[in-house]
């Protein structure tokens, strides 16, 4: 519609029912007005896909997590992506997704790291703006998160980010203005966290004052989910939609708080006119409501999936050019390591979906190398969990799920509303889990026959957003009903509770599980997990069969377990005893391959022990045909660091100040992040920013700069084709044309990039776009960006540390 059309719609509208448009209804749609065909809108989390309204709804394409892409560098390959998404959120009946996050990571224990791009804003801004464009291309909105400050987990609801202008500037605002201004992002998320003083949602100078008048952003600003706190300043700053919904902090308060004059009349209509807006540019008005949510599952999708996840793998070290794997020189190769059977292909919290398939290693090696002759054979070798898993599908018989309106209709014994057939005991519902079940009163009880494939004493524990209880055989193991809630479903749900049993093999046992709603937070969930008695040392186990191998291919890692929303990691060190495990292995094994599953760094004691060092970030559904893609060559492992690796979790910048103290993070660090920091101060990290390997020599020969671009030679000196990801750093020489650097001024940062692909004993050029503010600074005084005079170094290179080419200019 045009501006009339909307003007005469807007003042069509009562006051009240304007209010109405600022709050969602549920907790993944707006509110409606019918009688002036204004319909509800559905939003759905991502960004490793869309998962919709359900948790255990129709399943969603998987895709490789933020590091893995920004670990692509290569934007072209992101916007693919995007595509893909923005096709996914139109599957589930939606016109936003809640995606990207561009967050930086500030640290490598960030829980929701995996989420977020890279530590540098310019490689995030990138990234983003092909991620955006993407999504955006297919008629849906892109929500970009969290602004801002959002860098940690820790008291994220109410921890105060404090943050300096110009960092703020130059650091921790770059993407957001990016995806605006760029990419032209329709709509923004606000964080849970304060930002020097107010909370992100009340931010008036965060809103309207940078975000609408500075970038000229004329989408819509939410709130994140529970994260708004006020009423009249949040409407005042700006934020236009409080979400979810029902209301708490609008709705009739809102016209409380314009009837005592402290919201105008004018403030609240502009809010609903860009609601409804934007509800007519993604076209949610002629859509009429949202539409039906299903399942895509194209072939091209799938393979799509796969390059990107093959993209993103970083090859950190190949010592003796041990990858790619030469299949004639092996019969026998053990695959090792808990992440090999069951791959960790996403992390957890919001961005959880519910995969149409996953490709795991073990299958996928298993598969490629038997074709070929090649024995494979599997050991475990580590636990990893931090609670239970979840119990193995082949172990259980079809679970029939009972819905109950009411605890007393459950206890009652009176018939479920709803009888159904599922696939697991972990559940979580945001919506009502079935019609006449409401999800605020809910209560269920799971039942299915378990045959244990071991004799001895198993553990089982559950987790729930209430109170739940396990039986074995009709006799109760676990009751949590008297336990407080933390621990558990972001912080809304109880710590695990275990208990062990004695059980026999192949002996049927019926389990009941449970479930009454008590907690009123977002979400209702239980999960019940088990583990069977250890019949080996699963060390032992796995180096008696490496050393009988060929060849050791380790997959480990972490989990959602370890990385996920809710909370941060408190070490860089793999999960349980994979450390002890590698090097046993290591020690035995004639050569060994270690894939590392993760989504943020992690520690490597054992790296000068073994023969190569994959790293595969969480790549998604096709998880492992990427893997096998790679390690046998088919495919180039094309991706570089997005983030340092430090040595250890003390060599941080920010490990004097993270997480905060007494409400407050102050980032002292300053501009000092990352790489930034690690080459200003000299201090070796355990792998550069920008670092990764490829399977074919290509050097960087030489290299031009006309101003605005800088044109690189590159050489290919082997018999195969491959990548480069030419990278240019900028130095601004202290002392110079008077200046005197800051404190916290970086040796260099990142201001251009570019992946080439250069054919086997070809030489070739790339040519390098620079950041149009690649000599600027933001001056504090002038509130303004400046591109003060004087010498500069362009600095060509792989990564951070390995520079080929210097080149000098002036400004």
């Amino acid at each position: 519609m045009n501006d009339l059309e909307l003007d005469a719609l807007i003042d069509s509208l009562s006051l009240d029912e304007q209010i109405s448009l600022l709050a969602g209804s549920d907790n993944w749609h707006t509110t409606a007005v019918p009688d002036k065909s204004i319909p509800s809108m559905r939003v759905s989390d991502g960004p490793a896909g869309a998962r919709g309204t359900s948790f255990t709804g129709p399943a969603s394409a998987n895709l490789p997590c933020g590091t893995a892409l920004a670990a692509t560098w290569d934007p072209a390959l992101v916007e693919e992506i995007g595509r893909l998404l923005g096709r996914e959120t139109r599957s589930k009946g939606a016109r936003v997704v809640l995606a990207p996050t561009v967050n930086l990571h500030r640290t490598p224990v960030g829980g929701r790291n995996f989420e977020c791009y890279s530590e540098d804003p310019f490689l995030s801004a990138r990234t983003a703006v092909g991620y955006i464009t993407g999504v955006q291309s297919e008629g849906v909105a892109a929500c970009v998160k969290h602004f801002v400050g959002n860098d940690t987990e820790f008291e994220r609801f109410t921890i105060d980010s404090q943050i300096d202008e110009r960092t703020m500037r130059e650091l921790y605002l770059v993407p957001f203005e990016a995806a605006v201004t760029e990419a032209g992002a329709m709509a923004i998320m606000t964080a849970y966290n304060k930002v020097n003083g107010p909370h992100a949602a009340d931010h008036h100078e965060l809103i309207t004052d940078i975000l609408r008048r500075e970038w000229g952003f004329d989408g819509i600003v939410m709130s994140d989910w529970f994260g708004l706190h006020s009423t009249a300043e949040g409407v005042n700053a700006g934020l236009d939609l409080e979400m979810p919904g029902p209301p708490i902090h609008r709705g009739a308060k809102v016209r409380t708080a314009v009837d005592q004059g402290l919201i105008r009349v004018q403030t609240v209509r502009a809010a609903a006119r860009r609601m409804v807006r934007f509800m007519d540019a993604v076209g949610a008005i002629a859509d009429g409501g949202p539409g039906p949510e299903t399942t895509r599952d194209e072939p091209a999708d799938r393979a799509l999936i796969r390059a990107a996840g093959s993209a993103g793998m970083v090859l950190l070290r190949n010592r003796d050019a041990t990858l790619p794997l030469r299949i004639s020189d092996l019969r026998t190769v053990a695959v090792i390591g808990p992440n090999a059977r069951e791959g960790q292909i996403m992390g957890g919290g919001s961005a959880l979906v519910n995969p149409v398939h996953a490709v795991h290693p073990l299958v996928a090696l298993t598969d490629r190398l038997g074709a070929a002759g090649v024995t494979v054979e599997h050991a475990r070798g580590a636990i990893t969990h931090r609670s239970l898993p979840r119990i193995e599908g082949r172990l259980l018989s079809p679970i029939t799920q009972e819905l109950f309106a009411t605890t007393a209709q459950m206890h009652a014994g009176e018939p479920p509303t709803a009888t159904r057939t599922v696939r697991g005991f972990s559940l979580m519902w945001s919506e009502d889990p079935a019609e006449g079940v409401p999800l605020a009163t809910l209560a269920l009880r799971s039942t299915a026959t378990f045959t244990p494939d071991v004799s001895g004493e198993w553990a089982f524990g559950t987790t729930a957003t209430g109170d739940s209880r396990l039986l074995v055989d009709g006799e109760v193991l676990l009751d949590d009903a008297d336990r407080p809630a933390g621990g558990s479903f972001f912080g809304m749900g109880k710590s695990e509770l275990t208990a062990t049993v004695v059980l026999a093999a192949d002996q049927p046992y019926e389990l009941t599980l449970e479930y009454e709603r008590t907690s009123m937070g977002m979400m209702a969930g239980v999960t019940l997990g088990a583990m069977g008695p250890l019949t080996v040392d699963l060390i032992d186990e796995a180096t008696a069969l490496a050393a009988r191998c060929d060849l050791s291919i380790l997959v480990v890692g972490t989990n959602p377990d370890w990385e996920s929303e809710g909370y941060d990691r408190l070490s860089m060190d793999l999960p349980g005893t994979q450390d002890e495990l590698i090097s046993k292995v290591a020690a035995v094994s004639r050569r060994t391959v270690v894939v590392v599953n993760a989504g943020s760094p992690v520690s490597m004691p054992w790296l000068d022990e073994v023969d190569a060092v994959l790293f595969t970030w969480f790549p998604g559904q096709e998880f492992g045909d990427a893997l096998t893609d790679v390690l046998l060559g088919d495919v180039e492992p094309g991706g570089r660091l997005p983030v340092t690796f430090p040595r250890v979790l003390e060599d941080m910048p920010a490990s004097e100040h993270h997480p905060g103290r007494n409400g407050v993070a102050r980032y002292l660090e300053g501009r000092l992040m990352g790489y930034r920091w690690y080459d200003t101060m000299g201090r070796l990290p355990r792998f550069a920013f920008g670092h990764g390997l490829g399977y074919a020599t290509i050097d960087i020969t030489g290299a031009t700069f006309d101003g605005t671009s800088v044109e690189v030679g590159l050489t290919n000196r082997s018999d195969r084709a491959g990548h480069e990801v030419v990278q240019v750093y900028v130095h601004r020489p202290d002392g110079d044309a008077g200046y005197v650097a800051p404190a916290d001024e970086p040796q260099q940062h990142l201001v251009g990039f570019a992946k080439a692909w250069v054919p086997a004993g070809a030489t070739d050029t790339v040519s390098v776009q620079l950041d149009p503010r690649w000599a600027s600074h933001w001056d504090v005084e002038a509130h303004a960006w400046v591109a003060a005079p004087g010498h500069r170094q362009l600095r060509v290179g792989r990564s951070s540390r390995e520079i080929s080419v210097v080149l000098s200019t002036e400004v």
